[in-house]
């Protein structure tokens, strides 16, 4: 083992020692993952997942010439090769109400995925034969926060509010969903009184249908 073995044996334990010092302080490298913010990560279940994106944009373009939309199967193209993009999360492109939608990863973004500029996006546009305006009225961009917006719409979306059935009014059909929970309450927790009354079987249901004289 010569003079140059020994000195870069000597440099990899001083560069051993440095990275566990920062670990057990806390720090992390400034050119590391985690000091760059990327390791966002939620809990569920009691298991760690890394969520890929936290804050990206949202940007809309509004009052676009129908005639650079051309027609719907042209637009339908047009939000396809948008999601050709790896940086395009979602896109919508609506011919009758003129309006270009992107949710898309900008340059500044605290992650490490895929990237794109609002420039480059508007550029595409424009070789697509579709000119959008920057100005005011015409554009709307603002923060979207992925896994507020996203993630926990698409796997906790709240609840649907159940509509009545054809031929009930919403209190008629409140009230009825009373009595039904009333009587399940009944048949699952029966008195000695509801025993004897028959209470404690279930009824006969009908088809929901109420017909009104």
């Amino acid at each position: 083992m010569d003079r140059r073995d020994n000195q870069q044996i000597e440099k990899t334990k001083e560069l051993e020692e440095a990275k566990s010092e920062t670990e057990d302080s806390g720090q992390a490298d400034p050119g590391s993952e985690r000091a760059r913010g990327v390791s966002h990560f939620i809990e569920e279940g009691g298991k760690r997942f890394r969520m890929p994106y936290t804050i990206i944009r949202k940007v809309t373009f509004s009052n676009l010439d129908q005639n650079e939309l051309i027609d719907i199967p042209h637009v339908a193209r047009l939000q396809y090769r948008l999601l050709l993009f790896d940086a395009v999360i979602k896109a919508k492109v609506d011919y009758h109400k003129k309006f270009i939608r992107i949710i898309y990863n900008p340059p500044e973004a605290d992650n490490i995925k895929e990237k794109i500029s609002r420039a480059k996006l508007i550029e595409f546009l424009a070789g697509e034969g579709v000119h959008v305006s920057e100005a005011k009225e015409n554009m709307e961009e603002v923060p979207y926060d992925y896994q507020k917006e996203l993630y926990n719409y698409a796997y906790f979306p709240p609840s649907i509010r159940e509509a009545p059935p054809y031929g009930w009014t919403r209190e008629e059909w409140k009230k009825h969903k009373a009595e039904e929970e009333k009587a399940r309450h009944r048949m699952e927790h029966p008195t000695a009184i509801d025993k004897i009354l028959g209470r404690d079987k279930p009824k006969k249901k009908g088809s929901g249908f109420k017909l009104h004289p």
